[in-house]
Formats: structure tokens, sequence, C-alpha cells
């Protein structure tokens, strides 16, 4: 958590425990950004997205590809934007020390959060394996003995209606409980033309609780349980074709204009999904810790994580009024973590943390495909896929100072992964209307050309060493600069959506990031200003990419393959500015350059059967430009404080479809948000506004080959009014 070191004492000192040790910001040699506890008790996040601001080179967006907010997140051109559980994440999101394996519901709600950090670059020595392009870490507040709390009521547009509470007391002198809950419930912001009403209405709860028991001086455990729920529309799909599109020139489902979805409008949809909160997303997640003080600076930590979700949606993927293309996608998730930590803190030359990791998954999806796109009324096709991952990995980080002045750290990691995967296709139906009732033609499996049949998982295993190399040297107590080399990777795996044999008992191999960096951490003026910076080079090898693909004789005609097909250069610089050029004032700020190109990449872009040189293509989400500029002024103003927030993050022009198709492209957005609040006491009152100017950037887009393009737009301009109580 970050301290305050007195409100006339310059910028508060910001802890962080980005390498699982608390420390102080300004002594790690690395690119990091972090929010305090202060910092959100005066933000209103929704969730993971709001904190794309807070740090250079970040885009994070809602892909709305399926329940329960599934994660976009890229850090410095390098992401994943796709819902397949099969498909590791490059950025990890880490809540409470538990690394969260899937991209659904990584798009955590900002409840009870009293620390954000964003680790920028490849962090495979700490983190491992699926965080090449860095990792968002959200940590929670303690129970505390003393009765404390916190609520906040929030009404804003769409009729969205937030409760959010959390109260922590002492239970006797050795155990400390904490209790949370939220709530949430909106109209949304997409209006459905064909069926005449809104089309993207949902409802959040969520419960927590946490018990923290400290039977002696040196022994601390800790056991936290959670459970959240969302019911709501599916995530809306729009459609965007082009005059040669299939759904245009078979249908007549033609966009009035390049660029323009078919129903004219990016906040209105014309598909025909069914729209009545069926759609839904629930998470169960227990966590248990134990720390024992050894004595002499060394201390021993247990952490164990379990995490379940259950999900389900029946979404419109062409966006039309007509039956062309949707899928019922029930999945179920589960993950178990074992993680042992031994550290050694203190003034002494030598610092570490030394630690094994264990991890489990497993997941199911049951995709059920509704294809009206051929000759017949209504087709549909299933397909069950089965895969888990085991994987352990040793790791060691530590600091050693060659004098007072010069810092040594040396890190490594080593990785195991297994996979396994198994897919079986099911029987496809056809029907002589575009209702689901009494098919005409019922094909099982062993007599459809190309299904897949597998009576027994196909499996792979991959092992990867991660190191990094770091020297920092302090020229004075307030700056300090730093040359830093660290590699992440990627695992391999199977293909979680194939339509043929081959791309489903093929696996792809790893990739992996080598990242070199030059940095500065600095404090001026009696800790008045702070400025941070670094300039960077990566170079990606055996980049995964997702190609869609024909695949004669299945019953869609395409499937998604993942190869390693590329690789790609990535360079820039970023600067973070803190200031309080007086007490009432604070003024924050950040800038990123990056320069994101593909060195070489071949392969079948264009669902032609042939690969061909593809380097041509730009990088998603890598805008050459990203800045945040904004401040806070803070006065006492009667029996109360007031204080005035605002800023302003730019995002520059970037692709969003592998393709890089015009039509599905983002401009420069400017996303201004402002808000203003008064406290009496221990209640504020505050009104607030976001996206003011209401940039309707996609957060999604997707070609299929010569049939269509989807896309979906961030949400548009916000208001509303908050109430919070603390005690």
């Amino acid at each position: 958590m970050a301290a305050e070191t007195g409100k006339d004492q310059g910028l508060e000192e910001i802890v962080v425990t980005a390498r699982k040790r608390v420390e102080n910001l300004q002594d790690l040699g690395g690119s990091i950004s972090a929010l305090s506890g202060g910092d959100l008790l005066k933000r209103f996040d929704s969730d993971v997205r709001d904190f794309a601001s807070a740090s250079p080179n970040v885009i994070i967006d809602d892909v709305q590809q399926g329940p329960g907010g599934v994660a976009a997140i890229y850090i410095r051109g390098i992401g994943v934007a796709d819902v397949e559980k099969s498909v590791d994440p490059a950025v990890g999101v880490v809540f409470d020390d538990i690394y969260l394996g899937q991209s659904a519901g990584s798009l955590m709600k900002a409840i009870d959060l009293d620390r954000v950090e964003v680790l920028r670059g490849p962090q495979g020595t700490l983190f491992g394996r699926n965080a090449t392009g860095g990792v968002i870490s959200l940590s929670r507040s303690r129970p505390t003995q003393e009765l404390t709390g916190k609520a906040r009521l929030t009404y804003e547009r769409f009729h969205t209606i937030k409760a959010e509470g959390v109260v922590s007391f002492g239970v006797t002198e050795n155990v400390a409980v904490k209790f949370t809950g939220a709530y949430e419930s909106t109209d949304g912001y997409m209006y459905n033309r064909t069926q005449h009403r809104r089309g993207q209405k949902s409802d959040f709860g969520a419960l927590g609780t946490q018990v923290l028991f400290t039977p002696t001086d040196a022994l601390e455990l800790s056991v936290s349980y959670d459970y959240q729920k969302t019911r709501q529309d599916a995530p809306v799909s729009l459609a965007v074709l082009r005059p040669t599109d299939y759904f245009c020139t078979g249908f007549g489902q033609c966009s009035p204009a390049p660029g323009v979805p078919t129903s004219g409008d990016r906040y209105t949809s014309l598909g025909n999904g069914p729209i009545n909160k069926d759609a839904f997303f629930e998470m169960n997640m227990a966590i248990g810790k134990a720390k024992y003080d050894l004595g002499n600076d060394y201390e021993v930590q247990y952490i164990l994580g379990y995490l379940k979700t259950k999900e389900g949606a029946t979404q419109d993927w062409d966006g039309t009024p007509l039956t062309l293309y949707q899928t019922d996608r029930p999945a179920r998730w589960r993950q178990t973590t074992n993680e042992v930590r031994l550290s050694k803190g203190g003034t002494g030359p030598l610092t570490f943390v030394l630690g094994g990791y264990l991890w489990d998954s497993r997941y199911t999806i049951n995709l059920k495909n509704y294809i009206g796109l051929a000759a017949t009324p209504l087709l549909t096709s299933s397909q069950e896929v089965t895969q888990s991952t085991k994987s352990y990995a040793g790791y060691f980080e530590g600091d050693y100072r060659i004098t007072d002045k010069l810092k040594l750290t040396v890190g490594a990691r080593y990785t195991h992964d297994r996979k396994t995967s198994i897919v079986n296709d099911g029987a496809i139906n056809i029907y002589g209307t575009t209702e689901e009732v009494d098919p005409i033609l019922t094909i099982q499996p062993s007599l459809a050309g190309g299904s897949i049949l597998m009576a027994a998982p196909v499996k792979a295993s991959w092992s990867k060493f991660t190191p990094k190399v770091s020297l920092s040297y302090n020229w004075t107590s307030d700056v300090m600069t730093y040359a830093l080399w660290s590699r992440g990777y990627r695992g391999g795996g199977f293909n979680g959506r194939p339509a043929t044999l081959s791309a489903a008992t093929i696996p792809y191999n790893p990739e992996t990031l080598d990242n070199y960096e030059l940095g500065f951490k600095s404090e001026f003026l009696d800790r008045r200003l702070r400025l941070n910076g670094a300039v960077y080079m990566m170079k990606y090898k055996d980049m995964q990419q997702d190609l869609d693909v024909p695949a004669p004789g299945s019953s869609t005609g395409r499937e998604n393959r993942t190869i390693n097909a590329a690789k790609a250069d990535l360079k820039g610089f970023e600067l973070d500015l803190t200031a309080k050029p007086f007490d009432a004032l604070t003024l924050n700020g950040n800038v990123g350059y990056l320069d994101a190109k593909y060195k070489s990449f071949f392969g079948d872009i264009y669902s032609t059967g042939t690969a061909i040189d593809a380097s041509f293509l730009k990088i998603r989400r890598a805008p050459k430009w990203t800045w945040n500029i904004g401040a806070t002024y803070e006065q006492d103003v009667g029996p109360g404080t007031f204080w005035i927030s605002g800023s302003v993050h730019y995002m520059g022009a970037h692709e969003v479809t592998f393709l890089n198709n015009p039509n599905i492209k983002n401009g420069g957005q400017y996303l201004a948000d402002a808000s203003i609040s008064y406290r009496v006491n221990k209640t504020t009152v505050s009104v607030f506004g976001k996206n003011l100017a209401n940039e309707d950037g996609w957060s999604v887009g997707y070609d299929v080959q010569g049939v269509w393009s989807y896309a979906a737009p961030r949400p548009p301009r916000t208001w509303g009014v908050a109430v919070t109580q603390t005690f």
C-alpha cells in the first residue's frame, strides 16, 4: 500500500509489491506505474479498463466476445484479444497474488482495491509464462482490528445503479474479518432496432469475506472467499460490411457507407439474438495464505489459489436481423495454484525471493453453431473441447549491492508445461425453417466428412528458461539509472476451435520476447516532482498468430488456426510524471511512444490456401503515441474539503483487426474524465463524467474473410453522482 508522508512533505511514497516483497517504487529498476489507495478513493473506476490511463503504452478493451467481460490487454503492443480459453493471455492479471489464466472474467470490477500496479515488459522471472507483455497486479485491503469500512452508492447514465461496501473489524485479539459486497444493474448503452428495446442489460452481484489470524507475532494466516455472478444480454456485435462481402451480396445486409455498421449507428444493433439477460458468468474464488517470519530478515510464505467459473451465452455474431451465424457457448473453467516463497529483506547487501510454483487447470466448452448462411434455412453443428494444463516452475530473483550506489539484480525461472486436448464433433442437423424444431436431416459425425472424432486426448510439453539481469546506479539519493535485459514467453498449446483433425492434434509452440531497457527514476524539489522514464527495444520470436483459413468439408467451411508465423521488433520510450507544485494541487501525466513492426511474417492471411509474405501488416492495438495528463485541486471550504479532478487520456490511431480492415480502424481518441467532490467529516458527494468527448472508437473488430466483419464500440459519454461514506 502507499503510505502518506505528510501533507506538507510533497508527494506520497509509493510502496509496491511488484517483486513479491515490499519495496519503494523509486528503488526498482524497471518500468512500473502504480495507483495507491488514496488515488483509487478519488477515482470512479468501474473495472480494469479504467486503469489504462495510469500507465503509458497500455490499451485495455472489453472485446465483447462473451459474458463477464473478456479482457484485451495490450502493453507495448503485446496482448491477446480472444475469448477462447485455449489462448493463453499475453499480459497477466494478478488478483491478490493469484494469476487469472483466462481472458474471460479478467476485467475485474474495481471493488475494495488498495493498490494497482502496472508492470510493463516481460515478467518471465517472477510471474512466468503468459506475462510476455507485462502484468497488471490488483491488491485488496487487509482486515483490520479496528472497525473500518467504506460504502458507495452511485447512479449513472443509462439507468445504471451501483452499490458497493466493505467493512472490517476484530473478532478477537488475534482474529480480524472483512466483508465485501457489490451490486450493479444497467440498461446498457446499445439499442436494438430489430427488437425495439435496449440490448445490453446486465445485473452483477458479488459477495466476499476474508479472515486474518495472527496467533503469534511471527505467524500470519489468512483465507478469503469471493463469489460473483453476472446475468446479462449477450454482448452485441455490429455488422460492418464491404460491398463484396457475402452477407451484402447474398442477403442484402450492406453497410450504408465504408466504416458504418449496417444499422447506420455504432450504438444501434440489428441482431435477432436473445436479449432477455439469459447470458451469465459465475465465479468462485478461494485464496489461502500462510506467512512465517523466520527472523534475521527471512520470511517464508505459502499461497493457495482456487478459481472456478461457469458461463453461457447465445450470441449473435452476424449482427443482422437474420440468423446467419450465431453460437451457444456454455463453458466451465477450473484452476488451482500452489506457490511457496522464501524471501530475504533487510538492509544487508543481499536481498532475494526464491520460490516454487505449481499450476493445474482444465476447461470444457460445448460449442453449438447456428448457421443460416448456406442454402438451407438453418444448420446446427456442435463440438466439445476439453483441454488441461499442468505446469511447474522454480524461480529466483535477488539484489546484491556491490557498493552503496551500485546494485546488481539477477533472476531466472525454469518452467515446464504439459497440455492435453480432446475434441469431438457432434451431429449436424438441418432444418426446413429458421426454428430449431424437427430436423429434416441429421448427419452423425461418423458419417460427416471432415468431422473430428478423438478417442483419447493428444499431449504435448515444453520447457523454458527465462532469465533477467539488471544493473542500477544511484547517482544521488533521489536519482537512479538502470539497464535491464529480461526474457518472457507465452506457452504453446492446441487450437481451441478446430474444424479439421490436423488443427485439433498438431500443437503450436511457445513464443518468446527479449526486452532491452534503459531507464531512470528521479525525484526533485523536496519530493514535489517525480519523473521516471525508460527507452526499450523488444525482440519477438515465434510470434503466435491466429489465422482464419479454409476448412473444406466442415460445417462452417473454415477454421481458426494458431501458428508460429512471425517475428517483430517493438521499440519506444515512456515517461511518467507526478508533481505537487503546492499543497492544494497535484499534477500527473505520462507519455509513451511505440514503433511496432513485423520483421517477418509468412502465412495464409487471405484464406486462399496459399501463404504469402504478410510483414506489411500493422500490429494491432499498437498506437505510436499514448499520453495522459491530469490534475487534482483540493482545498478546505467551509466545514469540509472540496476537490476537482480532470484528465485527458489520448490513444493514437491504431489497427483493431488482424487484417487491418480500414473500415474497423481507430483514429486518435481523446478520453476526457472529470469529477467534483465535497467531503464533510466522512461523507463525500461527487459528480463525475467519463468519456466526455463522446469518443466512439471500436473496442473489437474481426474479419471473416469474404463473408462479413463484426465490431463493437467503446462505452459512450457517461455521467453520474456518487455518495461515499467511510468510517
